[in-house]
């Protein structure tokens, strides 16, 4: 009689413990499916991070491009505005001496 309590009792804590270990396998699976697809974003946003960085690099060098030629500009601009100042001052040089001869 104390057989069939403790026999019952044993396939109580069996089929207890399987249905635990039933759950738990679907967690794991589920727990493996979610790692597979976290896996899969870390790659996607380590190539959409190593694009970003190349598009910076690329960026900077454009900036630097842009950046020299408008030096250049401006000092084609600088040397332009030197030399009209020079005519200037000689236009001014050559009306005040005409000017000066005219008063004679």
């Amino acid at each position: 009689m104390i057989s069939y309590l403790v026999d019952a009792v044993l396939l109580i804590a069996l089929a207890f413990t399987s249905i635990r270990v039933t759950k738990m396998h679907r967690e794991l699976a589920r727990l493996r499916s979610y790692q597979g697809e976290f896996s899969n974003i870390v790659h996607e946003t380590a190539g959409a991070f190593d694009t970003v960085v190349t598009a910076a690099h690329d960026s900077t060098a454009n900036l630097g491009r842009l950046a020299s030629v408008l030096s250049t500009k401006i000092d084609q601009a600088h040397e332009a505005i030197a030399a009209l100042d020079a005519r200037s001052g000689l236009v001014s040089a050559a009306t005040a001496a005409s000017a000066d001869m005219n008063k004679h």
